[in-house]
């Protein structure tokens, strides 16, 4: 039986210029979670990461706690959506449908809500670089990847997308569903990942079972509960 971590990467520059950069608090995030699973006795055997900068950055910024010499594996396929993509096709396509209170983290929260629900059902063919049955062919060929050889504990650092998805898979594998889930319910189950949290799959290698959702033991101190985020 073997643990597969399922890392969201720190806290990214949500408002700036280049949302694919740790903030801050994303990197204080990470270095709290290394040094928390040092503290545990929680090593790794193998981290795969996204090729994405904020993966790198938050698989970076704990690695040394959990295993200084350990290998970070690349994996493109743990990517996250084009969310740009996908508000520009909102917004283009759906303009009636857009919120622009003028309130950011709000507006962001309902338009990519209603992008996603409409890109599962197929009312947004593409979000610039995938179908949604692209994303899913390739999320389910990255949690391959990363539960396959020998590791007792696998870190996979990925993203909130990526990681709603696996979840909603093996969801629906308990529930004897392909998926087990409706469109809403999984966009729900995305936006709901918290950054730099948990979520742990048993693998036997046949099937898999969730064991955990969502987890910030590593912040859940009355110093450090100001540092959990969404976004």
């Amino acid at each position: 039986m073997s643990e597969i971590l399922l890392l969201r990467h720190g806290q990214a520059s949500f408002g700036a210029d280049n949302y694919d950069q740790l903030s801050d608090l994303g990197h204080r995030q990470a270095v709290y979670l290394g040094e928390y699973m040092a503290q545990m006795g929680r090593a790794v055997d193998r981290i795969v990461m996204g090729s994405m900068v904020r993966h790198r950055q938050t698989a970076e910024a704990l690695a040394q706690a959990v295993n200084a010499n350990l290998k970070l594996e690349v994996h493109a396929g743990l990517n996250e959506y084009n969310f740009q993509g996908l508000l520009d096709a909102l917004r283009n396509g759906y303009p009636q449908q857009w919120s622009a209170s003028g309130h950011a983290r709000r507006d962001y929260y309902q338009n990519i809500k209603r992008a996603l629900g409409y890109w599962m059902d197929g009312a947004i063919a593409s979000d610039g670089e995938d179908t949604w049955a692209s994303f899913c062919s390739r999320i389910a060929e990255a949690l391959d990847f990363a539960s396959s050889g020998s590791a007792r504990r696998v870190l996979v650092v990925t993203s909130g997308g990526p990681i709603g998805l696996m979840l909603a898979r093996v969801l629906g594998m308990v529930l004897g569903m392909e998926l087990g889930m409706g469109s809403g319910q999984i966009c729900n189950l995305i936006l709901q990942i918290k950054n730099c949290s948990v979520s742990t799959l048993l693998h036997n290698k046949i099937d898999y079972t969730l064991d955990s959702f969502n987890d910030v033991s590593h912040l859940a101190t009355p110093e450090k509960r100001q540092l959990i985020s969404f976004s």
